[in-house]
């Protein structure tokens, strides 16, 4: 994924959270999946997660075999192909072709790394990512898994995130 694409990603995902005054870090993401015209539902599956368009809004399944951290994860991926690929609220002609298609966290696709990269942008914006590293840094060190405990999300999702973003080292 080249660096227009990763900043258009990070801006819609920001766009989103402003536009829908999403607060972060974020405390309820289903409360949010609602807010936003959809619904979860918890079934066993190949994937962790897919989304699906359903009527006018739209659901996400979730496979019931992930942790807290994970999960949360894997919603706001599904969040990804909702707004990037399926075009709802973004791109009415695109939602309009969404009746039988369905996206699955699975895989190793470009549109896979794209709702990778708006689920790191929506669950960690970068300028708040950027606010939190420096509040919790002492000496020019952080432990990330505060960085991951502040954002509710796993140490590897906030370690990487800050890596991509440039503010940590690999």
């Amino acid at each position: 994924m080249d660096n227009s694409t990763k900043r258009m990603i990070n801006s819609l995902a920001e766009d989103i959270l402003n536009i829908y005054n999403i607060p972060v870090p974020i405390q309820d993401i289903g409360e949010i999946v609602e807010k936003l015209g959809g619904t979860i539902q918890r079934e066993v599956s190949f994937s962790d997660g897919t989304v699906e368009k359903n009527g006018e809004g739209f659901r996400i399944i979730l496979s019931p075999f992930q942790d807290e951290k994970r999960e949360r994860f894997t919603i706001a991926h599904e969040l990804g192909h909702l707004f990037l690929h399926m075009g709802y609220r973004t791109n009415e002609k695109l939602w309009e072709r969404q009746s039988n298609n369905i996206y699955h966290r699975i895989g190793n696709s470009e549109k896979e790394y794209q709702a990778n990269e708006f689920a790191a942008a929506f669950l960690m914006p970068a300028d708040k990512y950027l606010e939190v590293l420096k509040d919790l840094a002492v000496d020019d060190m952080v432990d990330t898994s505060e960085i991951a405990e502040f954002f509710n999300v796993s140490v590897e999702a906030a370690s990487n995130r800050g890596k991509f973003l440039g503010y940590l080292r690999w």
